[in-house]
């Protein structure tokens, strides 16, 4: 019994793992249509920046079906920025965020939703981009949670196993 208490407090004082997020963006491009898609924890640590703009130095991102490492870089809803090369993608949404950043924040939080964004570069030119972030589906459960599941399961065994020994 008392080690199942041990057990219990140290998976409910575990940390949560991030919640990823998946990046849809379609758009003008230069030979067509523009695709792209990548993922990021929620609460990402950016490779440089501030709350106004940050970016992610080697990001994995499929460009129209190739895979590219790309430097990526997300700038406030006020402010924009120039045309990436083919080695970068920027985007800014419009009078919007694509992130919120509090003033005691040290990383930024992805928001969810459907933004319009001009975007920049990755071979694509400039043009306004439709940007969809959402949870993936079926994200792995909490780890506290998987805990807290098997220590039940472990309790209603070893009361199966008491009432059978008496």
């Amino acid at each position: 019994m008392v080690l199942a208490v041990v057990i219990l407090l140290a998976g409910a004082s575990s940390a949560s793992a991030d919640s990823i997020v998946n990046y849809q963006i379609s758009g003008p491009g230069s030979n067509g249509t523009f695709t792209a898609s990548f993922s990021l924890p929620q609460n990402p640590t950016p490779s440089a920046g501030n709350q106004l703009g940050f970016d992610f130095a080697n990001l994995p991102v499929d460009v129209n079906g190739t895979w590219k490492d790309l430097s990526v870089s997300f700038y406030d809803g006020l402010i924009g920025e120039g045309a990436g090369g083919s080695n970068s993608f920027s985007l800014f949404a419009l009078g919007q965020q694509l992130y919120s950043w509090s003033a005691s924040a040290s990383t930024p939080t992805m928001d969810l939703g459907t933004f319009y964004a001009f975007g920049a570069g990755a071979g694509s030119g400039g043009g306004l981009y439709t940007v969809t972030v959402t949870d993936p589906p079926g994200a792995a459960p909490e780890p506290a949670g998987v805990t807290l599941l098997g220590m039940g399961l472990l309790t209603l065994f070893g009361v199966r196993v008491r009432r059978r020994s008496a």
